[in-house]
């Protein structure tokens, strides 16, 4: 078990006042990176003692548990197939994350509820077979295509239908009737067609129409999300920019683009815990993303990413100001990086 581990429940048994939600928050990051299945068991019963007040526990036990840990879960935050009071909705994904098949039918039967239990179920479905599902997703869908709003996250179950025509209908759907308030479902399930996709993913993420650079409604979230599932490289990406920097679009075009691959790069570089297995934690090092992005080929002029969007961004620009603060966060990692890859070094010799 985790210091860390050891410490957060230190604090829980005796109600510190230390655990405020960003000290929580960072630990949680920690156990989420570095933990184990032995985390996910200590922390188990004092989360179920008070889940609302410890719903950021969750991730720990999707990430760390076991299917023992979802049999626990779904017989104590469960009561005739709905969420007990006061339980977060995590828990739904939690548990289909861990595969735990008798679950099923039970997450469907919220995936059209509110909005929490709905996105946390379709997220959780996406981890289990959902083949006595079929008719039910497909049928769904079907009520529901075409509409300005709807059930956001239903659309990624729509690669369990096995109908291979909904990649190209909810490329429809986004660019047609699909409200940008309620897209990342659209975004992140054409991602999950998989490879075939990959023309049309790339397309939205460029697309004014899609706004995927848009925070306030998580479109930005689910592009990162969606560029995980299909193995998309920074350097792809940063091509895809260059290119269209450099050609003859417009310059909103240019500026809506910049605006994308700030908001990618952000996540590229914080590299959240995104809860799902088709989309692993990027590749790159936060070195080779600065040598790739930030780097000058000569010293007489600022071809860096920095200088390619200062061509196209006023100097005030809030992207352009994100860029310098990536800079600078992306050192700030890398130093951590070969902090923590001498820390394993040295315990390693001392063994």
């Amino acid at each position: 078990m985790l210091p860390a581990t050891r410490e957060l429940l230190d604090r829980y048994r005796t109600a510190s006042p230390a655990v405020t939600w960003r000290w929580e928050s960072a630990v949680v990051e920690v156990i989420l990176r570095h933990g184990s299945t032995s985390d996910a068991r200590a922390l188990l019963a004092t989360f179920l003692d008070d889940p609302e007040a410890r719903r950021r526990l969750v991730p720990v036990f999707a990430r760390h548990g076991d299917p023992s840990t979802a049999g626990q879960l779904v017989a104590a935050c469960l009561d005739g197939g709905r969420l007990r009071a006061g339980v977060p909705a995590e828990v739904l994904h939690a548990v289909g994350f861990l595969g735990y098949e008798p679950a099923e039918r039970t997450l469907w039967e919220h995936v059209e509820g509110p909005y929490d239990e709905a996105m946390n179920a379709c997220l959780g479905l996406l981890h289990l077979p959902c083949r006595g599902l079929r008719t039910d997703i497909a049928g769904a869908l079907e009520r529901h295509f075409g509409a300005n709003l709807f059930p956001e996250f239903l659309p990624v179950l729509a690669a369990k239908t096995g109908d291979p025509s909904w990649l190209g209908r909810l490329v429809e759907w986004g660019e047609g009737g699909a409200s940008t308030d309620c897209n990342g479902g659209l975004i992140l399930g054409i991602a999950l067609h998989g490879g075939r996709a990959r023309p049309a993913f790339t397309q939205l993420l460029w697309n004014p129409l899609w706004e995927a650079h848009g925070p306030g409604t998580g479109s930005d979230y689910w592009a990162y999300a969606g560029a995980r599932v299909l193995g998309l490289s920074m350097a792809e990406l940063y091509a895809e920019l260059g290119a269209r920097l450099q050609s003859d679009a417009d310059i909103d075009d240019k500026r809506h683009c910049l605006s994308v691959f700030t908001a990618l790069l952000g996540y590229w570089a914080g590299r959240p815990w995104l809860g799902l297995r088709s989309a692993p934690d990027p590749a790159e090092t936060s070195d080779a993303l600065r040598d790739l992005l930030f780097a000058w080929s000569t010293p007489n002029r600022d071809d860096s990413l920095i200088g390619l969007a200062g061509q196209v961004l006023d100097s005030g620009d809030r992207d352009l100001a994100r860029l310098h603060e990536l800079e600078n966060e992306l050192h700030i990692r890398a130093v951590h990086e070969v902090e923590i890859r001498s820390l394993a070094h040295r315990y390693e010799n001392e063994r």
